[in-house]
């Protein structure tokens, strides 16, 4: 999320002014940091879940108080009906199907119980890899249903099954991609199918993707115009030069990498020569010692 703000997060907030607002998932802090900077400076309110906080999140929000933001350590589901109804949500926890589609519902209850349109959602993950295929951080916390089969593989591009290669092979991955149920995108297009309601839905492509929902209670002019500029060339210009400065980044550090390991190769084939040199003048040594005290028994 931390990458969508300065050109369209914070752009969105100043839009609509919300007055509560609600993160799921915070990891390191670093979108949660925004989003208190902006709650101090216009009297806001967030509530922020996360049930693992990491030590990076813990001191961003030391930097702040009880006027900005309340700390929930529990997992979403648990978290949202103890909350009040926020105007705008923004999703970035457990990437699956069973989990988000649950989530847009509960915050939907949520507003309707307080008689509120249900509010702005910023869902991150709605592009590959996790737009068709579950993630599950905690697998055993879902029923056998709600769940598909995983693996603890990485993801390839244009491909259906796990890999060793891919990425995020340390997390618990879907071994299919698509099908019904299975990821975040899918379970945004299951949500809006079944809430009842009209929504504008627009989603942006990179940096993993990020949907924008907005409740047609809630749209205006202004922030119709806002989402539209999202997607004029000037701003797909805007994030290509972001997208190449990303990716320049990402190519100079396995430069570095290639070239440390490159290194440490050769630096351990010159210990393997010097090794081996030495083990031959070992067994010279010790050919000869051998041979002296041959000589020497034999007198």
């Amino acid at each position: 999320m931390n990458r969508f703000w300065p050109r369209y997060i914070r752009p969105l907030f100043e839009t609509v002014q919300p007055k509560r607002i609600m993160e799921i998932g915070a990891e390191f802090g670093w979108n949660t940091r925004h989003i208190l900077s902006y709650c101090r400076a216009h009297g806001a309110h967030a509530d922020i879940i996360d049930p693992a906080p990491l030590p990076s999140l813990l001191e961003e929000l030391a930097q702040f108080g009880p006027a900005e933001y309340r700390f929930l350590a529990l997992k979403s589901l648990a978290a949202i009906p103890q909350l009040e109804a926020p105007d705008i949500a923004l999703i970035d926890g457990d990437h699956n199907w069973a989990t988000v589609f649950r989530e847009l519902n509960l915050l939907q209850a949520r507003a309707e119980q307080t008689g509120q349109a249900p509010p702005i959602v910023l869902s991150h993950d709605a592009a590959w890899p996790y737009a068709r295929r579950d993630m599950y951080y905690s697998p055993d916390d879902l029923d056998g249903w709600q769940r598909h089969p995983y693996s603890y593989k990485g993801m390839v591009p244009n491909q259906s099954e796990l890999d060793e290669r891919g990425v995020n092979g340390w997390l618990a991955n879907a071994t299919h991609e698509g099908g019904p149920r299975n990821g975040v995108l899918t379970a945004i297009e299951d949500y809006i199918a079944s809430a009842g309601i009209e929504f504008t839905f627009r989603k942006l492509p990179f940096f993993n993707g990020l949907s924008i929902l907005v409740p047609a209670a809630r749209m205006t002019p202004a922030l119709q115009t806002l989402i539209d500029s999202f997607f004029s060339a000037e701003s797909m210009l805007a994030a290509c030069e972001s997208l190449e400065a990303d990716g320049m980044q990402l190519r100079a550090m396995l430069s570095q990498t290639e070239t440390c390991l490159g290194r440490r190769t050769e630096a351990l084939q010159r210990a393997r020569a010097i090794i081996e040199a030495q083990r031959r003048q070992i067994a010279e040594l010790e050919r000869g010692i051998a041979a002296e005290h041959g000589t020497q028994d034999a007198a």
